[in-house]
């Protein structure tokens, strides 16, 4: 007997009449070897979420390319970014970026980048790259937070 048909007669035994559900797919994970650098990837309802953790170089950014290429060909309404677990950013990350939007507006997909970690803010900012991709808004600064003082030597 197939694993459908069992799964079926099984929903009949339990009462089920209506359309069976199913789980979410689970997330597949890519990781660079020698860096450490780690991409998940999650889709539900024809987007896919991509949460990057580790660091972004030269050594992996064509990896994190080839990843965004992959699921931008692959999940029809887009690809959200989440970019806040990145601790090293460098040039060649911000070219893999670049470069996945420009296939993004190519193909009419949409690439979001969702959240922005300090490390790519830095160098967002000091390209002037920040206004090509859709960026969260910065949190707000705390209220009761004590303002930064230079420590005053002894």
């Amino acid at each position: 007997m197939t694993g459908a048909r069992q799964h079926r007669r099984e929903g009949a035994r339990q009462g089920g009449s209506g359309p069976e559900r199913t789980a979410p797919p689970a997330p597949r994970v890519v990781r660079h070897l020698r860096s450490g650098l780690t991409v998940r990837m999650t889709e539900f309802r024809g987007r896919t979420r991509m949460t990057v953790h580790g660091e972004v170089d030269l050594d992996c950014s064509g990896m994190l390319h080839q990843a965004l290429v992959d699921c931008l060909t692959a999940t029809p309404r887009g690809v959200d970014l989440d970019l806040a677990g990145v601790t090293f950013f460098d040039c060649s990350g911000l070219n893999a970026l670049l470069r996945a939007r420009a296939l993004a507006q190519a193909t009419c997909a949409a690439l979001n980048v969702t959240a922005v970690s300090t490390a790519v803010t830095r160098v967002l900012d000091l390209t002037h790259c920040g206004e090509a991709f859709l960026l969260p808004a910065p949190p707000a600064p705390e209220a009761d937070a004590a303002p930064w003082r230079a420590a005053r030597p002894a």
